[in-house]
């Protein structure tokens, strides 16, 4: 009982056999019924045409013995009757008399009645079953009458035994019967295979949805109907990508909190670190000299205004990646914005000692993009060359119209990038040589996470190109075009 409470399988089949049941059952009576009637009216019709072709053959003079070989013939009882009722002839079906004496009347055991009789002699044909206790069995006759120019001179009775049409019929239902069990042996094997057709995918999904509550969400449906079933496979495949892909981006979320908690935990303990042990020494009199306390004192701002740096760039950071900030684009020249950038990072590359190379084209079109974010871009990329570029390098801006958007290369002297680590660079926090950045007062490890998510934001994209010991080249683009309101 448990096994037909939780297999569908079985159910389905069961259904589906009981269902063939009720209807050959149904089917078949309905059929018995209908062949009855219809064998029924059809031996009727043909002992009709047989007692018209007697009467009448009989009205014509016909002899007695035709009525012996027609007996024969059809396989009935034909009885020959005067005006009186007394049986003249009688032949057929275990029968052979002739001027029996027998009256019809006494001898049918209420089967013809006196009323029936009349009727016939008034010219009726009478249709009578039943009893026939001359022939000894169950009949179906049919009373004819005889007729001599005008005159009725008595009546033919034709009788076929109801046991041989009984006998005929339960050949048919036995064919019908025969035939139905076979339709149902063929409909139960066929509802099994339908059953299991269709269950298959519903057992299928069932463990898909079982592996998903596990967390496997590899696990897919393989179907190929179109039908409800299908489109139920189908939704639950989509479901399980949905939430594959969100389970990983919840995991992507979840790590790069992570990431992102330990890199500034990171970037504001090494300067905290710093600005401490500076102030210490200026505590503990260590400094004792006016220079040692201005190169502790400078310590400490260098280190706060980097300190600085971080939260704003985090902040910045912040609103750029949750869209609190809307980026407002404009068409205007660029060529103004890459100049100021340039004269921004003048001091800085001075300080150092390398060289500034604007290649800058003359017929540059306008942008569509946000002058300020533009330049922001463009500092952080400067910023990021002049970091990395030895003293005596050079860092180059260069410019190209591409087809519906304009590039903007800056490329460094530096040591460059291997390629494994290239595709980690627009991530917050990451720095290809940390002992390096640190030596050389590297930056807050966001500057090219900025630049990327502005450049989108923006309608642009971003592009490095590097190897280690030649040095490396960022790009990003931006459209032209009309300006958007």
């Amino acid at each position: 009982m448990n096994f037909l409470k939780k297999s569908i399988v079985t159910k389905l089949w069961l259904a589906m056999v009981l269902l063939v049941l009720v209807i050959t059952w149904t089917t078949g009576m309905v059929q018995s019924n209908i062949i009855k009637k219809v064998y029924y009216k059809q031996q009727t019709d043909s002992i009709l045409r047989q007692g018209n072709d007697i009467a009448a053959a009989m009205s014509s003079g016909a002899s007695r013995e035709k009525i012996t070989l027609l007996s024969q013939m059809t396989h009935t009882n034909i009885m020959l009757v005067d005006p009186e009722g007394f049986i003249l002839e009688c032949h057929g079906m275990g029968m052979n008399m002739s001027s029996t004496g027998i009256s019809i009347l006494d001898h049918h055991d209420g089967l013809i009645t006196l009323a029936d009789f009349e009727k016939v002699l008034a010219g009726e044909r009478v249709l009578k079953s039943g009893a026939n206790d001359i022939i000894g069995e169950n009949v179906l006759s049919v009373l004819v009458p005889v007729t001599t120019g005008e005159n009725t001179t008595g009546a033919i009775i034709v009788s076929h035994s109801i046991a041989a049409i009984e006998g005929q019929l339960l050949e048919y239902q036995s064919i019908i019967l025969n035939v139905g069990i076979g339709g149902i042996i063929l409909a139960t094997f066929l509802s099994l295979l339908f059953s299991r057709s269709l269950s298959r995918p519903l057992i299928q999904m069932n463990r898909v949805a079982r592996a998903l509550a596990r967390g496997d969400y590899n696990r897919k449906v393989v179907f190929e109907s179109q039908d409800e079933i299908g489109v139920l496979a189908s939704s639950l495949n989509t479901l399980s990508g949905e939430l594959q892909e969100k389970i990983a981006t919840l995991e992507r979320m979840d790590q790069t909190r992570k990431d992102f908690v330990a890199g500034v935990s990171h970037e504001l303990r090494t300067p905290l670190t710093i600005i401490q042990g500076y102030a210490e020494a200026l505590k503990d009199n260590v400094a004792e000299s006016e220079e040692d306390r201005r190169d502790c004192i400078e310590g400490i701002v260098e280190e706060t205004d980097r300190l600085k740096r971080l939260v704003f760039d985090l902040l910045d950071l912040r609103r750029i990646e949750s869209g609190q900030e809307s980026i407002e684009l404009t068409e205007f020249d660029m060529t103004p914005v890459l100049l100021k950038a340039a004269e921004k990072m003048g001091v800085f590359i001075e300080q150092k000692g390398i060289a500034l190379d604007l290649a800058i084209s003359e017929e540059l079109p306008p942008v569509l993009a946000n002058p300020d974010r533009l330049q922001q871009i463009l500092f952080n990329l400067l910023e990021n060359a002049v970091r990395y570029t030895p003293t005596g390098g050079t860092v180059r801006v260069n410019t190209a119209v591409l087809s519906g958007n304009v590039k903007v290369s800056v490329t460094d002297s530096g040591p460059g990038i291997p390629a494994d680590q290239q595709e980690f660079i627009w991530e917050k926090f990451y720095k290809v040589d940390k002992s390096r950045a640190r030596r050389e007062g590297g930056g807050t490890g966001l500057g090219l996470a900025i630049v990327k998510r502005l450049a989108e934001q923006m309608g642009g994209l971003v592009y490095v190109e590097s190897a280690p010991g030649q040095g490396t080249t960022f790009s990003f683009t931006l459209r032209t075009g009309v300006e958007k309101t």
